[in-house]
């Protein structure tokens, strides 16, 4: 699935960010699958329709969202605030252009008020003007602390 949202990406959306939102929990996950194209620095999963439908609608059904990064980063503060308030989403991935891929996904001990929490405190110092690599060094401060909050990173 990792080469098919970098593949979509290059052949529907010249190398901008692309997201596949999958509810594993559907009878037939592969025909139950949204698509959403972004620009080059976010996508806004829920503009698609049948995304938006998978996220919105479930309660406790595995659903996975991947999408890419045309650069080589991690998970951007806007893809960790997304997954923070979309509880019922169990893994978001995000594959680098260069094939790298990366994952967050919710342990057991998941605690939604303390994610939100560590979120708050690594962006609080955070403004309208803060610079792409100040917002980049929070979330890289998030992830390295997620697993406070039952969090697994990788």
């Amino acid at each position: 699935m990792a080469k098919d949202v970098l593949l979509l990406s290059k052949e529907r959306n010249d190398s901008n960010e692309v997201a596949i939102t999958c509810d594993l929990g559907a009878e037939n996950p592969l025909g139950s699958f949204g698509v959403s194209l972004g620009t080059e620095h976010e996508v806004d999963i829920l503009a698609d329709t049948l995304s938006n439908h998978i996220i919105v609608s479930r309660e406790s059904v595995a659903v996975v969202v991947l999408h890419n990064h045309p650069s080589t980063q991690t998970f951007s503060l806007q893809d960790i605030h997304f997954f923070i308030r979309h509880p019922m989403i169990e893994v978001i991935v995000v594959v680098s252009n260069q094939g790298t891929i990366h994952y967050l996904k919710r342990d057991i001990e998941y605690d939604y008020k303390k994610a939100f929490q560590l979120f708050q405190e690594c962006i609080c110092e955070l403004g309208k003007d803060s610079l792409k690599m100040e917002m980049y060094m929070a979330s890289l401060t998030f992830l390295a602390k997620c697993s406070e909050v039952g969090l697994f990173y990788r």
